[in-house]
């Protein structure tokens, strides 16, 4: 037994711990903030009673070890098996998908040379690739105001490139300051 600064032993708090019906968790929790408390004891009504079997306890060690984990966001061995049970099923049913880019999906539509278009145009062109977009469940997102002719260059050159599955009916959602970050930040730096 280690004497902790009051002299009294930790691990006696620790064994009042494991007496009680508590989670490793629970019995993690509380052993560290006995240990924090420097000397203060513990009341037995200071710990809720679980009416759940009490599980065997755990040697310092692994304790140690489970703490961490749970620090680092790392989960049960359960939680782990089920993740990589979902990730399987994911990647089983999406193994076999073909992928084609947003261009071959909507239908390869007729694009007209931005640069020779008057601003009329544009915007009817834009009009009409948005609403092509749209049947297909794809989004363009723009969070701040551009000229049409630059949103009608974003889609048809960069999103029209994207990669999707080719019978996904799931929405897909672009976002022009994903693309363009700097974007974003001088719309903020002149905000100030």
């Amino acid at each position: 037994m280690k004497p902790g600064k009051s002299g009294q032993a930790h691990d006696t708090k620790k064994d009042t711990l494991k007496k009680q019906d508590l989670s490793d968790s629970e019995i993690a929790d509380e052993y560290l903030e006995a240990l924090d408390n420097e000397g203060e004891e513990l009341e037995d009504d200071d710990l809720e009673e679980d009416p759940v079997v009490a599980k065997p306890p755990l040697d310092e060690d692994e304790l140690v070890v489970r703490l961490t984990d749970e620090m680092h966001g790392n989960s049960d061995v359960e939680d782990d098996d089920e993740f990589i049970q979902e990730v399987e099923k994911f990647k089983k049913e999406h193994s076999k998908s073909k992928i084609i880019n947003i261009y071959d999906k909507i239908g390869r539509p007729v694009i007209a040379d931005c640069s020779k278009l008057d601003p009329q145009q544009v915007r009817e062109e834009l009009k009409k690739i948005i609403v092509l977009l749209d049947e297909h469940n794809i989004i363009v997102h723009f969070h701040h105001d551009y000229p049409e002719k630059e949103k009608y260059r974003f889609i048809t050159a960069e999103i029209f490139n994207e990669a999707v599955e080719k019978g996904s009916k799931s929405h897909i959602s672009f976002i022009y300051e994903d693309y363009h970050p700097e974007m974003d930040e001088d719309e903020d730096e002149e905000s100030f």
